[in-house]
């Protein structure tokens, strides 16, 4: 839990593409699955969704942990990811099993929960229980 962005893969899958928007609300954490409106980024509402591939990274401004929050109008660094790339996500409190290789779908709270393949944000890497935790946990997934 000390890596916004895991990168197991070398330069065979590359980087993220890394940009810069000011927050359109407060509380985007590290992880956070992020949408674009008019040149801000917020948090990723709609579950179940097709969605961008935009996730938080680490406030530099505030230290850079996994911990921080951006407030409204701060600078949100974020990462673009293409298919096939590895990205620590946040998976929801309380989610039901998932197991290796499932489909994560937006769960409308800037956090991942298991979905279906047509809705398909990435899909997660080795088995997570997080339905006894009362708070999002971070996994490593992989982008649909």
């Amino acid at each position: 839990m000390t890596s916004t962005v895991v990168s197991r893969t070398g330069g065979a899958k590359g980087e993220p593409f890394v940009d810069e928007r000011p927050a359109g609300e407060a509380g985007i954490k590290p992880c956070f699955l992020l949408k674009e409106n008019s040149g801000k980024v917020y948090i990723q509402d709609n579950a179940d969704a097709l969605c961008q591939t935009m996730f938080a990274l680490k406030n530099l401004a505030t230290g850079g942990t996994v911990a921080s929050t951006y407030l409204t109008g701060e600078t949100v660094r974020y990462g673009v990811y293409a298919r096939g790339q590895e990205v620590t996500v946040l998976i929801k409190a309380n989610a039901a099993a998932i197991f290796d290789g499932a489909p994560l779908t937006s769960a409308g709270d800037g956090t991942l929960k298991g979905g279906t393949v047509a809705n398909a944000v990435a899909y997660v890497i080795g088995d997570i229980d997080n339905s006894s935790n009362g708070a999002a946990v971070q996994h490593l997934a992989r982008i649909a």
